[in-house]
């Protein structure tokens, strides 16, 4: 890696003119010994120190030797470590031995930045370019959730594939994560766990992000299932779609103030809402019927008045939704089950929907197989290729008009994700409640890359930076 970098750095090579400022023959000559630029990741924060910009001059001090921002960087500041938000243009070649004075990215989705400088030694001026390089924001950390049979758990991840069972209790002196968790999801500074539970008491568990500690408690859910962010606002999912007959029963989506952690809002939706997805300030929230398995509606809803402006029917019971790159919405449908049989149960109306946004038009096309899990269909890096499960893994590009034949993996899994910066495939495999989990790990050309060992029942990975 090291060399890579080296070969990266030799060939940043910045423009450099001298100008003389003084008719004083007895003042040396200041000299630009090196100027190497810098290569980080996406929104990292990295010191320029006297090893990748420094001046020698052999009649004058670091402390006297000034350089002037002429021309600032676009894509971030250069700021003193003193304070990363506060943008300087004044520093010295004593500060850049120091490693005082750093450059902070501003997570824009760029390449490359720059910023021009003059350098002088009180008598003499140099100017220059020092060059930037950024590359793509890097995962740290992986976290598998685990609904387990009577606890739930967490797994951590590393960047070295380093293991952590039990994280969240590890983490937190051993406090259980609590029954059933369903799904998990990152806003910002924290982390946000939906705690289903047997009780009907169920909540959301709200952790750092950066340490997985606890921090606070959302409580007052009788069957929370997701959780999905718009406006400075969360939305939790709520609602099992049966009464005590099981028959239908609508349900709903609690907004929640994440100022104050607390519930402020009911949104009357369809029955057994499950995913939530955000497209063109509008919330997509799949109806899947809960144990009722009654429903084939996706209520969207306006994140701006918190008002249902639209139902949209799609193929019966959907569970799990992506949006592509033209922000159109792809629903998983799991069918309607007919029980009239039983022990044969056959299944209907499985497929997947697609919701063209800006019409609400819906072309759905059937499936005939479905394997048993949670989530079931993701999206690539680029948003252009939908994966889906079924009686294996199939890839569609979005602009296809028929579903795929040719299997992507030949193997069906409980859960499904896509890691947003390499586009590989973490895929779930359940093993039943008194035998660990695995997640597979496969790149997006469909090859095998490693196998992890985690908690019981392991349904979706959770990717932070």
């Amino acid at each position: 890696m090291k060399k890579v970098l080296n070969l990266v750095l030799g060939l940043l090579i910045a423009s450099v003119s001298l100008v003389s400022c003084s008719d004083d023959d007895d003042n040396a000559m200041p000299n630009l010994s090196v100027n190497n630029g810098i290569v980080l990741e996406n929104s990292a924060t990295v010191t320029i120190s006297g090893l990748e910009l420094n001046v020698v001059d052999a009649d004058t001090d670091d402390i006297d030797i000034v350089y002037t921002v002429t021309t600032a960087p676009e894509n971030g500041i250069l700021a003193n470590t003193a304070d990363l938000t506060t943008s300087v243009d004044l520093f010295t070649q004593a500060d850049l031995v120091a490693s005082k004075i750093v450059y902070v990215h501003n997570g824009s989705q760029t390449l490359t930045d720059e910023f021009s400088f003059t350098v002088t030694d009180g008598d003499n001026l140099l100017t220059g370019i020092f060059n930037i390089s950024i590359g793509e924001k890097q995962i740290s950390y992986f976290y598998v959730l685990n609904e387990g049979s009577s606890n739930g758990s967490v797994t951590m991840i590393n960047r070295n594939d380093e293991v952590t069972n039990n994280y969240f209790s590890s983490v937190n002196s051993g406090v259980t994560l609590g029954q059933f968790p369903q799904s998990m999801a990152i806003n910002d500074e924290y982390a946000y766990i939906v705690v289903t539970t047997g009780s009907g008491a169920g909540y959301v568990e709200v952790v750092t992000a950066s340490d997985f500690k606890h921090y606070a408690t959302i409580s007052g859910f009788s069957y929370p299932r997701e959780i999905a962010f718009a406006n400075g606002k969360a939305y939790v999912s709520n609602g099992n779609g049966a009464d005590a007959n099981y028959s239908k029963q609508n349900n709903e989506v609690y907004v929640i103030d994440l100022k104050t952690m607390t519930k402020t809002k009911e949104i009357a939706v369809g029955a057994g809402p499950e995913k939530m997805i955000v497209s063109g300030g509008k919330l997509y929230v799949a109806n899947s019927g809960g144990w009722s398995n009654d429903d084939n509606t996706v209520s969207v809803i306006d994140v701006d008045t918190d008002e249902v402006i639209e139902t949209i029917t799609v193929k019966y019971c959907p569970k799990d939704m992506v949006v592509d790159v033209n922000g159109d919405v792809w629903a998983y449908c799991g069918g309607k089950p007919d029980y009239s049989n039983y022990p044969d149960v056959t299944i209907s109306n499985i497929g997947i929907s697609k919701i063209t946004t800006s019409s609400n038009e819906v072309i759905s096309y059937e499936l005939t197989d479905i394997s048993s899990g949670t989530k079931m269909i993701a999206i690539n890096k680029a948003k252009d290729v939908v994966y889906f499960i079924s009686d294996a893994v199939y890839a569609m590009n979005i602009d296809d008009t028929a579903l795929p034949t040719a299997k992507f993996i030949d193997a069906t899994f409980y859960g499904m994700d896509v890691n947003p910066v390499n586009g590989n495939l973490w895929l779930s495999e359940s093993n039943g409640a008194t035998t660990a989990g695995k997640v597979h790990v496969y790149s997006s050309q469909g090859d095998k890359i490693k196998d992890v060992i985690v908690g019981n029942f392991p349904n979706s990975t959770m990717f932070s930076y």
